[in-house]
């Protein structure tokens, strides 16, 4: 990976920084994006600190603000040109109902609108090709359980959902971008479902609820350095074929969903993230 150009969103903390470190030791140029300048200053010194090539550059912003996403993803078409590898690992767990300054709900303007807002405008800037590998950390897996499926052609619906049903629909979403986005965009997409991970994404729960959730999550909760190493591996596998779409998980590969696979679906979730976004921006001005 001597030379390639990564960005990650998330890139602070959990996933996105243990797989910025990963990629560092592989040899690519990592940009992490996060809020935390504190977090992001020590993975840069401690990247600095290798006598390897590569090295990784952090931008500190609030990905919950679509204003920033297309601020720092047209920052980075302008830096880069082009961007071979991109991880959407921004997440946050949310059991209230909260909305951004834009009029966003918080847990899907973070863990989806961020993502997508972050691809779209890299994309329209030219600074994704069919050679950009794009893994975005979702729910992936084989079938989308009963519970989990949402529609999407009601944007008032879509901007109803709060709390863990909205964390829920940023899952499904992230699932049905990947989907479409090698034929939207161009670019060899993957969804990655990690599956229980210890990271911080459950900080914002009360703490009654995390010790209600802990027993169910103690003997499958994998370390993000672990996740780290297998989202770099699945970044440098060169038999991804460009066009495809691939779900990862620990257990391996698997096909999309059939819920997933609609193209229907695919494309009322554009319309949908299209009007959010540019909503958040009409927001951002006013």
């Amino acid at each position: 990976m001597i030379g390639m150009t990564a960005v990650i969103t998330g890139g602070t903390d959990g996933i996105g920084a243990a797989t910025a470190r990963e990629l560092r030791k592989r040899g690519a140029n990592v940009t992490i994006i996060g809020r935390s300048s504190e977090k992001a200053a020590s993975i840069v010194n401690e990247s600095a600190s290798l006598d390897l090539p590569g090295g990784i550059h952090a931008i500190t912003t609030d990905l919950s603000l679509m204003a920033n996403v297309r601020a720092v993803a047209t920052e980075l078409a302008e830096r880069h040109g082009h961007v071979d590898l991109l991880l959407g690992a921004a997440g946050i767990l949310i059991s209230r109902k909260e909305h951004t300054a834009e009029g966003i709900e918080k847990d899907f303007a973070v863990g989806y609108l961020s993502r997508f807002g972050m691809l779209h405008t890299l994309a329209g800037a030219g600074a994704v090709t069919p050679t950009t590998r794009v893994i975005t950390v979702a729910a992936s897996s084989p079938v989308v359980p009963q519970y989990a499926r949402m529609e999407f052609d009601d944007l008032s619906i879509v901007e109803s959902r709060t709390g863990m049903t909205s964390h829920g629909q940023a899952q499904l979403a992230n699932d049905l971008l990947t989907a479409q986005a090698s034929r939207r965009y161009g670019v060899t997409a993957i969804g990655y479902g990690p599956g229980a991970v210890d990271t911080n994404i459950r900080r914002e729960i009360p703490g009654v609820v995390r010790a209600i959730m802990k027993p169910f999550f103690a003997r499958s909760t994998r370390k993000a350095s672990d996740v780290g190493n297998q989202i770099a591996g699945i970044f440098a596998d060169e038999s991804l074929a460009p066009g495809g779409t691939y779900f990862f998980d620990r257990r391996g590969s698997f096909p999309t969903a059939e819920y997933v696979a609609d193209p229907t679906r695919q494309d009322q979730l554009f319309e949908v993230s299209v009007e959010l976004f540019e909503k958040a921006l009409r927001n951002a001005r006013s």
